[in-house]
This record gives structure tokens, C-alpha cells and sequence, in this order.
């Protein structure tokens, strides 16, 4: 729905490649979920709700899309979408990793991907990238690089060269990292 109007930064967060026009967009989307009928199919008001999140937070609105994503999660869970339940508890864990309620996110992370190993699988590459960034900010380098070694050996294998390219990307922001830290070591 957005994909196209996102980006990463340096930092591999994401960020909009056109502000005006994600805001834009995420308001067409807000009108969307404002006039769907009540008692509508909770599939549509889940995925806008999703949608809306993202955007927010991509946008750096952070508790908007705490409130959107957290709804998204609720309604994949209460239809008993095992998949949407894992990308959408990514992505809130994305939104309070990006606002720097860490401890949350963790939390989130370590669900989603409990899930994605245990009745997700198709996901856990998704699952391992996402935390794997999250352990690269909070400076735990050793695990990021675990992490998005096995997500990269998933995504090889699944042959989609963009989310090859992904993940290599964070690869090579943990050893550029790495290589900072081993730099910046006093020598005996």
C-alpha cells in the first residue's frame, strides 16, 4: 500500500521517500478506515490500521502509530492470523524502538519471533532482520550479527535478491560496527 513511498536511512531505519506524499497517503488511509461501515470485516480495518502505523511512524509520529499497530495486532490476533500477528508485532516493536522505549520492544521482538519459529516459519527471516537491527542499535553487535547471518541464509534460500540485498546491507552496517569498536579498543 505505502511500500513505495518508504525508504532506510543510514541507520536502516525506515523513512519516507516523499514526506508530503506519505502524509498524503496515510490521511486517504485514515479517511478509509473512518468510513468503513461498523461492524465491517475486520480483515480490511486490520490491514488500514496496519498501514496507517507505518506511515506514522515512518513520519516519526510515533504515538499514533503505537495506537494504529497495537489495534492491527489486537485484530490479527483476534482472527487468528498467525502471520499478520508476527509482521505487525515487528512493526509495533519497530515503533517503540524508534519513540526509545526499548524495553517494550524487546519484548516485542522476542514474541514475534518466538512465533515465527515455532508457527510462522515462512516469516522467521523477516522475524531474525528486524531483531537483528534491534540488537545492532542497542550495541549488541555480536547478536545483531547472528541474527541477520541466519536471516540472510533463510533469504538466500528463498531466492528474493531484494531481501538478499537487505539484509546484506545491515551485515555490512554490524561489521562496519564491529570494525569501529575493535578500532577504538586501547592496544596493549
Amino acid at each position: 500500500m505505502l511500500q513505495h513511498l518508504i525508504t532506510q536511512d543510514d541507520g536502516l531505519r525506515m523513512v519516507p521517500t516523499d514526506r508530503n506524499e506519505l502524509t498524503a497517503a496515510v490521511g486517504r488511509l485514515r479517511d478509509e478506515l473512518r468510513a468503513l461501515p461498523e461492524k465491517t470485516d475486520p480483515v480490511r480495518t486490520r490491514v488500514l490500521t496496519r498501514w496507517v502505523g507505518l506511515g506514522q511512524m515512518c513520519l516519526g509520529h510515533h504515538e499514533d502509530a503505537r495506537t494504529f499497530l497495537q489495534q492491527s495486532l489486537d485484530l490479527a490476533a483476534a482472527i487468528g492470523n498467525t502471520g499478520a500477528v508476527v509482521a505487525t508485532g515487528l512493526n509495533l516493536a519497530d515503533a517503540h524502538r524508534y519513540a526509545g522505549d526499548v524495553r517494550t520492544a524487546d519484548a516485542l521482538y522476542r514474541n514475534a519471533l518466538n512465533a515465527a519459529r515455532s508457527r510462522c516459519p515462512e516469516l522467521l527471516d523477516f522475524a531474525l532482520q528486524h531483531t537483528g537491527k534491534h540488537l545492532m542499535e542497542r550495541g549488541d553487535l555480536a547478536g545483531a550479527e547472528s541474527h541477520l547471518r541466519e536471516a540472510l541464509r533463510l533469504r538466500i534460500a528463498k531466492g528474493n535478491t531484494e531481501l538478499v540485498e537487505s539484509t546484506q546491507a545491515a551485515l555490512d552496517r554490524v561489521e562496519l560496527l564491529l570494525g569501529d569498536a575493535a578500532a577504538a579498543e586501547p592496544r596493549a
